[in-house]
Parts: C-alpha cells; structure tokens; sequence
C-alpha cells in the first residue's frame, strides 16, 4: 500500500517543480520586458572618469559646479529620474562640456545603467508607473510627435522599436542624437522641452505599445 502513497508524492513533488521553473522563467521574462540592462557600479565609477563628469558634477557626483547626483533621491531616485534630468538639462550639460573642451561621450544604454548603478547607491529600481494613453498626450504635448510622427523631418520612426525603450536606452539616445534633435527644434524654432520622472515613464509605456 505504499507504492500509490510515493508515486502520489513524487508526482506532487514534480508537479511543484515544474511549477516553480514556470514562475522563475515568467519572472525572468517580465523583468526583461522593457530591455533594462542591469548596471554594476566598478563599471559606473570608471565610466564617471572617464567621461570626466566629475569635473563639474564632482568627484563621487556630490555636486560641484553642476548639481549633486549622487544618493538616493533626486536626479537618481530612479532610473526614470535619471532620465527626465538628463533630458531636461541636456542643453546646459552640453554647454558646459564644450566649454570645458570635453569631449562629448556616447553612451550606451549598458553604460547608463552603469552609471546609474554607482550614482544611485541602491539595488531597488522604484521607477513611476509609466500609462500608454498619458505618454501619448505628453509625446505630443513635448513636440516629440512634430518631428517623429512627421514626414520629411529626418527624425526616425520610433514605432519600429517598440518593446525595446527603457530609461537607459532614452539617456544613450539623447547623447548619441541630442545634436541633430536640437538643431531641428532651433531650426524649427522650438524650445528644449523639460520633463519630470513621471512624463518620462509615460512616454516610455507609450513608445513600447506604440505601433
């Protein structure tokens, strides 16, 4: 009468292993949604010399002749965060690293998140929860949308990426194309736009629904 009682047993035992592999390749999965890398900060803190950031932000981004970074809340208190700063300040950072004769950087969705990883100090990534109907609104409201939803502008389709932007992927976008995407607007004669953590979520929920 024991055989049934293991093979009961056993088969339970399976069944919850199966179970748990499910889970853990969903969760991986999900984790893996936006195309987030995941940032080491060794790397983060060699690419902030290398970059030569520290020269106005300041040596472990404490703040300098540019705002303070580093810690776990403001321009890092999330990916996100990190994100909307840099766009909004993009101008100014631009200003100052020609001023200085530095050599603008292109940086690479990795080396953000690297980045992101030594300035912020914390494992945990609490970004704002991004809705695709919002980001639509703020696309269009930031004149995102006059340039990449127009033809003839040179701007790309960003429609052909959807499922692939993340917070990281918009900084290495906004150093790898900020020049051409500001000097359409100044010839277009618009302003910079600014956007918060929030906004910036959004409109990442949007580019990754967008079709």
């Amino acid at each position: 009468m024991e055989l049934p009682v293991w093979s009961g047993v056993d088969h339970m035992m399976r069944s919850l292993l199966v179970l748990a592999l499910a889970l853990a390749i969903l969760a991986a999965l999900s984790g893996c949604s936006k195309g987030e890398p995941q940032g080491a900060a060794t790397n983060g803190e060699k690419l902030f010399a290398s970059f030569k950031c520290a020269s106005c932000h300041g040596d472990k981004g404490q703040g300098g002749s540019a705002p303070a970074l580093a810690g776990s809340s403001g321009p890092v208190s999330s990916p996100d965060a990190m994100a909307a700063a840099m766009w909004s300040h993009a101008t100014k950072m631009w200003q100052a690293v020609d001023a200085a004769g530095i050599e603008r950087p292109r940086i690479t969705p990795e080396q953000a998140a690297d980045l992101y990883a030594y300035l912020s100090g914390v494992s945990g990534r609490q970004n704002p929860v991004g809705a695709a109907a919002r980001g639509q609104q703020v696309f269009e409201a930031k004149l995102c949308a006059s340039c990449h939803e127009q033809v003839d502008t040179g701007a790309p389709n960003l429609a052909v990426q959807a499922g692939r932007f993340s917070a990281f992927s918009m900084v290495a976008a906004l150093w790898q194309h900020g020049s051409g995407m500001l000097a359409r607007m100044v010839a277009q004669n618009k302003e910079w736009q600014v956007l918060s953590a929030q906004e910036m979520a959004d409109i990442i929920a949007y580019l990754n629904t967008k079709k």
